[in-house]
């Protein structure tokens, strides 16, 4: 069973607007192409946690996997993610498959199997991107928290809608954060009721409504309306 571990400080090594454009325009894309949504949020722990494993990755063998996931990271952005998954030899970039099984056990390995169980989610191959979400071992709760939250995209993508609500909510209070929670809880909700358990999807989409961000206020009271909660 996995074990929580202390919050750690985060040193951003790619540009602030970096994850951000990469969340809005993972969402766009996910939404009009696919019914497996809100997946973005698991790019964006692994494009946070960058940071830190750039200052404190001290084994050769990380230092030499972060150098890799850097590399790779712009096929990601990119959206293209097949060619992230096996890589590009012409460019001279590894590809995540064989980042983890090279570096397996190093921090880096870590983040590199939350980016490639979100490639498999995106290009819709659903059991290796179970599989791999199952497997990772989070050394952070920021990764820990991404890796519940790939198991219920997952899960949602397959119309589990109960469990996807349930890993969902856990994702967002293993991890606090107003952009990763935000969205989170919003997932949570929508899960809550297509499955049906209105009370639940109705406490989650309140939490929701009381992000700062202005987008998810918005979507939530989208949901309480879609779910007839919003007259109590």
């Amino acid at each position: 069973m996995l074990t929580a571990k202390k919050k750690i400080s985060v040193r951003e090594a790619v540009p602030q607007s970096t994850s951000a454009e990469l969340f809005y325009k993972s969402k766009e894309w996910f939404q009009a192409n696919t019914k497996i949504v809100y997946g973005a949020a698991l790019g964006i722990a692994a494009l946070l946690i960058i940071g830190y494993l750039y200052t404190s990755g001290k084994a050769a063998d990380d230092l030499a996997a972060n150098r890799e996931l850097r590399k790779v990271q712009t096929l990601y952005q990119q959206q293209q993610y097949r060619l992230a998954i096996s890589g590009d030899p012409n460019q001279n970039i590894m590809g995540l498959e064989e980042i983890t099984e090279k570096y397996g056990g190093t921090p880096t390995g870590d983040v590199a199997m939350i980016y490639l169980g979100n490639s498999y989610l995106y290009s819709g191959e659903l059991d290796k991107a179970a599989g791999v979400f199952d497997d990772v071992s989070p050394s952070t709760d920021m990764l820990q928290a991404a890796a519940v939250a790939g198991q219920a995209a997952v899960a949602e993508a397959k119309g589990e809608f109960a469990d996807a609500a349930s890993l969902f909510e856990e994702a967002a209070r293993m991890f606090e954060n107003e952009l990763l929670s935000g969205d989170r809880y919003l997932s949570a909700g929508r899960c809550y009721g297509l499955a049906g358990d209105l009370d639940a999807a109705k406490e989650m989409l309140l939490i929701a409504k009381e992000n700062k961000t202005q987008r998810f206020q918005q979507e939530a009271d989208r949901l309480l309306a879609q779910y007839n909660l919003d007259s109590e």
